[in-house]
């Protein structure tokens, strides 16, 4: 009897020392895919973020630099043309070193139009010196425009040129998980043939894998969510600047320091230190941020108020969920009706019992143009559907919120959206209140 169960001991060791073995294989191919993808990931958001920081140099602080040395504002000498050339340089020189043969091309390209805007530079300065007309010096700051605007389109074509590696590289992601699911049941069907006794084990520890493969899927979906965040990003910032310049211009000192410290709240908020979660005052404070700059841009048309449960101040929330809603408001409700249109944002806490922490309950209204019957239908359908943002004829912040609420609650947050043609459009946003960890404890 001793040597039997000896033999089944030995028997069921090398059974698991195998299926052991066999477990590793997918293991370490998902850890090595994982980790690949996410470096690749990593490099393609850098270079987005910063082909948009130099965007913005070539199409506005080098134009606006020499208009002020050409104006009388300032002297060559004491610009800084020059060294906004050189980030430029050393940008692109940056981005080389991960850029794919493609986006490298269109690098090269850059690097040789950032050469011949310095040429032009260093002619407008001879220029300068030679007390050139102010009409000739015009004259030559077009032609800097000129190639100035031409860089901007070359930046802007290497940004689409890496937003699409990222999307074939999805797309890679996705046919390796489907390759390691295929393996994952091959070694199912094995473990099956040379162990059934196990088979309740086994199942448990495949069950996790699978759970892991649809985390991971859900990360890279989370990472396609940010680099589609930071695409739009840009739009706001100019046009926040562009405000700042008119209020400075006109002599609003103090509508300058208001905008500039909502400014700065807002993205303080929105970068968070990298982390998905905040608390729902720093989120309504974000959103307040937000309106102040807005109310600055449309003074004559925008009024808002914010009420709030100030016993949920301290819950956690995932970030970013309420300005997208009324960015949406304003821009595709106040802004086409006639007359003041006000946006009103509640927040409170439902269904509190002593099984259940209840729900948090957001509401973003506004008495605008409204939906119509037929475009409420056609955009609802549209977010139930869950299809591609660009095949999608919603507002982009509309999908975005409803996308990241059912990733980051595992659809058990809901968004809702009620509207009355010529009246206005409530937007109610429910999560479940969660632990201080946020998603960990959803």
């Amino acid at each position: 009897m001793a040597q039997k169960t000896t033999g089944i001991r030995n028997s069921l060791l090398r059974s698991y020392t195998i299926i052991l073995l066999f477990m590793l294989v997918p293991i370490l191919y998902a850890i090595i895919v994982a980790r690949l993808h996410s470096n690749w990931y990593n490099k393609i958001i850098s270079n987005v973020s910063e082909a948009t920081a130099l965007d913005k140099i070539v199409k506005e602080d080098i134009p606006n630099e020499l208009w002020n040395i050409i104006s009388g504002q300032k002297d060559f000498t004491q610009g800084e043309q020059y060294i906004l050339l050189r980030k430029i340089r050393t940008g692109i020189n940056e981005m080389q070193e991960t850029a794919t043969e493609e986006a490298s091309k269109l690098l090269d390209v850059a690097t040789r139009t950032e050469t011949t805007l310095r040429y032009y530079i260093d002619k407008l300065e001879t220029q300068i010196q030679a007390n050139a007309t102010v009409a000739e010096n015009e004259r030559l700051m077009e032609e800097i425009r000129s190639i100035a605007s031409l860089l901007s389109d070359i930046l802007q074509e290497f940004i689409v040129t890496e937003i699409e590696t990222a999307s074939a590289t999805n797309t890679r992601i996705q046919r390796s998980f489907a390759l390691l699911t295929a393996l994952q049941v091959l070694i199912g069907a094995f473990i099956l043939a040379i162990a059934l006794h196990t088979l309740n084990t086994i199942a448990r520890q495949l069950k996790t894998l699978l759970e892991e493969n649809v985390r991971e899927q859900q990360n890279l979906q989370k990472a396609e969510m940010k680099t589609l965040q930071a695409q739009i990003t840009p739009h706001f910032l100019y046009n926040t600047f562009d405000s700042i310049i008119w209020l400075a211009e006109a002599g609003e000192i103090e509508e300058v320091v208001s905008v500039t410290k909502a400014f700065s709240q807002f993205f303080r908020i929105s970068l968070s230190r990298g982390h998905e979660w905040i608390t729902v005052a720093q989120e309504l404070d974000h959103v307040k941020s937000y309106l102040t700059i807005q109310k600055i841009r449309y003074a004559n048309i925008l009024d808002y108020s914010i009420e709030s449960d100030e016993a949920i101040g301290d819950m956690p929330l995932l970030k970013l969920l309420l300005q997208p809603l009324v960015e949406n408001a304003i821009y595709h409700g106040i802004k086409n009706k006639r007359g003041r249109g006000k946006i009103t944002i509640t927040a409170r806490r439902t269904g509190e019992t002593a099984q259940s922490r209840g729900t948090l309950v957001f509401t973003v209204s506004d008495n605008g143009i409204g939906f119509t019957p037929e475009r409420l239908k056609q955009v609802t359908e549209e977010l139930a559907r869950e299809k591609n943002a660009e095949s999608l004829s919603a507002a982009y912040g509309l999908y975005n919120v409803n996308k990241r609420l059912q990733l980051y609650y595992n659809g058990k947050a809901s968004l809702r959206i009620e509207s009355v043609s010529g009246e206005g459009t409530t937007i109610t946003c429910t999560v479940p209140i969660v632990g201080e960890q946020g998603g960990e404890h959803v």
